[in-house]
């Protein structure tokens, strides 16, 4: 009679132990559909990257990733949803080389701070621009260029998808490494930009691999250089600006990110499943459709990497007096 309650006791001691740590511990993630905002318009690279991505987590963790395009504010607006999202992996978002450049250009207008307010998870692809020109400027290399260029100023400009966006300041440095300086012919999207250059309106820019690969190919614009460190796989001819500027680098790149206070478990499983779609042959090989280049930087390398362009890029725009009203 008396060891029956001994023996109840130790039960309800050792069921505790059991089920304590499970009950404080998150359900399995994810166990619904999961947000991710995409901070530009579909069709874009940032656009089909996160669909990649997306699909890739989908169809690994059993749960649909989907996209919603959060446009608006040179990418500030979507990212911002994810900076804002409840903090339990239901919200992520995909962010650009903008989060590095626009509070350098925004300022006090920044709805977010991308260290502070972000976690970083990983870094999909880099895709780096290519210099290009009409097939009337009578340069073929960059040194030719800068030469043409110097020797006739004011009588070329050169064109970007818009005032602040990675090809603005991609020509920004090349012009402050070089002495140029041209005017800027701002547009809505790259797609207009090598448009423009093909029918001659503008006649220079530092345009998206994406749209510029294909035209350069074609012989209807001038590939001058590209802007990674490397020569680029589709067009292993051409030079890398490097090759010319020693250290030059500037690249358009796309990470998933989430709401800075997302708990360690869940990111660190975002994380490996991530590094798991990047590595994927099939998806490495549809990022070289669109000219991306595959990453493994994940977590803290990435953050890392994210800081360092934060560092890179402000003295650019301070020094260009780039600004939003």
């Amino acid at each position: 009679m008396i060891r029956f309650p001994l023996a109840a006791a130790a039960a309800a001691s050792l069921l505790g132990l059991l089920t304590g740590p499970a009950a404080a511990q998150a359900p399995t993630y994810p166990v619904r559909p999961v947000t991710v905002f995409v901070p530009f318009a579909a069709g874009g690279t940032a656009d089909a990257l996160g669909r990649i991505f997306a699909e890739g987590l989908s169809a690994r963790l059993g749960q649909q990733f989907l996209i919603e395009n959060r446009t608006g504010a040179g990418g500030n607006t979507g990212v911002a949803a994810t900076a804002r999202a409840a903090p339990d992996g239901y919200g992520l978002g995909v962010a650009s080389v903008t989060i590095a450049i626009n509070p350098h250009v925004y300022k006090e207008k920044m709805p977010f701070d991308p260290v502070k307010d972000l976690k970083p998870l990983f870094l999909m692809a880099t895709q780096p621009n290519v210099l290009v020109v009409h097939p009337s400027i009578p340069a073929k290399t960059l040194p030719e260029l800068v030469a043409y260029l110097k020797a006739n100023p004011g009588k070329e400009s050169f064109a970007t998808s818009g005032v602040g966006t990675s090809l603005h300041l991609c020509m920004e440095l090349l012009m402050s490494q070089t002495g140029v300086s041209l005017p800027h012919v701002a547009y809505r999207s790259s797609n207009q930009v090598i448009q423009d250059v093909i029918a001659g309106h503008v006649k220079v820019a530092c345009d998206n691999a994406a749209s510029a690969v294909a035209q350069v190919k074609a012989g209807t614009v001038r590939g001058i250089g590209v802007s990674s460190q490397q020569r680029l796989d589709d067009l292993p001819d051409l030079p890398a600006i490097a090759e010319t500027l020693p250290g030059f680098e500037a690249l358009t790149w796309f990470g998933f990110v989430a709401p800075a206070d997302l708990p360690a478990p869940i990111a660190d499983k975002l994380v490996a499943e991530l590094k798991a779609v990047g590595a994927d042959p099939t998806v490495q090989s549809r990022l070289k459709q669109i000219s991306a280049v595959p990453s493994t930087l994940a977590a803290g390398e990435f953050g890392a990497f994210i800081r360092s362009e934060l560092a890179k890029w402000g003295p650019v725009v301070e020094k260009a007096g780039i600004k939003q009203p």
